[in-house]
This record gives C-alpha cells, structure tokens and sequence, in this order.
C-alpha cells in the first residue's frame, strides 16, 4: 500500500473536474475524498474550472515536481492530464492514473480499472502498466498546426459528431443512454461525406460516415467499437465506416452494444495500422477521447508504451 513517509512529490497528486458525468461528479468529491483517505492515500487534490484546465494544472504539477498524476473525471479529463504531461516531455518520469467519474470511463474500463475500488487499489499498490498512445498533428481553432495526443480513439465524421453534440444536461442519463438518444437525433441531418485517408500508406478514398482510429476498445460508453484492441500492442485498429443509411447504422450501433458485431456488416472494414493519414474537402472536426481535437488534414501515428499507466499489467476488458 502507499505510505504517507513518501516525499510529497512521489504522492498521488488528484486533478479533479467536477464538471465531469454532466455535473454529477461535483457532488459526489466527498465521497471520493473519503473513499481515496480509506485508501490509505492522501487526498491531495486540484479542482478544474474550466475546459481544458486539466492541460494546464498537470503541467504546473510536473514543474512542480510531482511525479504521480491521477485524473478524477471522465476520458476528456484523462486526455487533458496526459497531454499534459507529454507537453512537458516527461513521460518517463510522471506516472498517470485515472478515478473513472464521468459520462463513459471508457480508458479505465479498457484498462481493468473501471471500478473505483480497482482504481484506488493500483494507485495505492503502485501497479504499472506501459500504455501506447496516439500522437495528433492537426489544425488547432487558430489554424496553426498543433499536436495533441489521445488514449481511447480519433476520429472523424457523423459518429464522433454526437460525442460533440451532447448537451451536459444529457450526460446525467449515464454512461450509454446519452449518446444512443442523439444517435437518433442526428439521423434527421446528413450522414456521410468524402475523404482522403491513407493507411500504411494505403489509400482508401471514398465517402464514408466516419473513419476512426482506435488504440483500445471502447468508446461512447461501453460501445464495442474496436473487440479486442489492445493499448499495448504498438498498433492502432482502424476503422471504415462507409456511407451508411439509417437503417445500417443503427444495426451498427446495435452491434456495438453486443460487443462488436458490427464488424460482420457489409460497408465496415478493420484495418491494423502504424500511421493514418486523414482529409476531407469539407471543413471537419477531429474527435480525441470524447473532446474537440481540432480539425483535418490529420496525420494520426502511434507512440508505443509512451505513457506509464497505474493499472495492472496486461487485463484488457477487466471492467
């Protein structure tokens, strides 16, 4: 178990946003503070207040010196401290880990840590697990380059445009209900579009409702989207969503929810990969992890066991 004799630096050091799961996440900070105490931790923690502070408050905590980080929120507060940490280039020394408390959880799912208990027990136990992540050079709201990283998945089109479209009110419902109800929303707009994708420098250009890159096998909350993918293998599951009409592609969200069928249907196609390349004519949003990752052309690569996770080694869909 952890100890309190360990310089504060070494300790467990909580980013917090309350914001996270809708809002519900805000009254729930003292139980989590109990239950990180009964953990035998210190619960040393720092509050968000706004998008994207989670970047901001690890990378104080890394100048600071601190070598444990663990985001308390859903997947958008994981991405925020881990690019965090690789903005300021210390992967190798900083160690993340994740409390899931938002809408999806889907990264600590992924990584057997679903469970609060779980998470807790790696953090306090000190378990490590190398994760790959992906590496995004994209255009950013200012319309220079940026690059950005991610852990659960990129992507770009109609699906990925549901997570964006999701008002916080709705993320109370829980971790599916939410992006299954604007599924059917967004059926009323259009649903496919043309674009440039190279992978492995094979290209595959057409119309497609989405193209996805994934480096584990969740998304949406607790949507199969890539069975079997695993975040330490050094390779992404890419996957071709083409045109699809309504009809296919709730038969696709259908099969998501049991466990990844969809992959059986004609017009969807799974492809390993190192390195994505990705563009369309139409101005198109990027998704990472659940959150706005700017926009196309994208140049999509995989960092192999970049990042020092507290999970356990080796447990994919230990949920």
């Amino acid at each position: 178990m952890e100890t309190t004799d360990r310089p504060p630096t070494d300790r467990p050091y909580f980013i917090v946003n309350p914001a996270s799961g809708g809002g519900r996440t805000r009254s729930r900070v003292g139980a989590l503070i109990d239950a990180i105490e009964r953990a035998g931790l210190e619960a040393d923690c720092a509050f968000t207040t706004r998008p994207g502070e989670g970047i901001d408050l690890a990378r104080e905590a890394v100048a600071a010196g601190r070598t444990f980080l663990v985001a308390c929120g859903g997947d958008g507060t994981v991405n925020e401290v881990v690019n965090g940490v690789m903005a300021e280039g210390a992967a190798e020394r900083v160690k993340v880990g994740t409390i899931g408390m938002g809408t999806g959880k889907d990264i600590a799912k992924c990584l057997g840590i679903g469970r609060g208990s779980r998470a807790l027990r790696a953090i306090a136990e000190g378990a490590e697990r190398r994760v790959d992540l992906g590496k995004v050079t994209a255009v950013g709201e200012d319309g220079k380059e940026q690059v950005r990283f991610f852990l659960l998945e990129a992507s770009a089109g109609w699906v990925p445009e549901i997570s964006q479209s999701t008002p916080r009110w709705l993320k109370r419902l829980g971790d599916t209900a939410p992006y299954v109800i604007m599924t059917v929303v967004k059926m009323l707009g259009p649903m496919g579009r043309s674009f440039t994708l190279r992978i492995d420098g094979q290209e595959y250009d057409g119309r497609y409702n989405t193209v996805s890159v994934h480096n584990m096998e969740l998304w949406g909350g607790d949507l199969v989207a890539a069975p079997g993918a695993a975040p330490d293998d050094g390779l992404f599951d890419v996957i071709r969503w083409g045109d699809l009409g309504r009809r296919e592609v709730l038969r696709a969200v259908s099969g998501q929810r049991a466990g990844g069928t969809h992959l059986e249907m004609e017009g969807v196609d799974r492809h390993p990969a190192k390195v994505v390349e990705l563009s369309s004519p139409a101005p198109t949003r990027l998704d990472l992890d659940g959150e706005l990752g700017g926009y196309l052309p994208a140049r999509i690569e995989i960092v192999p066991g970049a990042i020092r996770f507290a999970a356990p080694p080796g447990e994919p869909g230990a949920r």
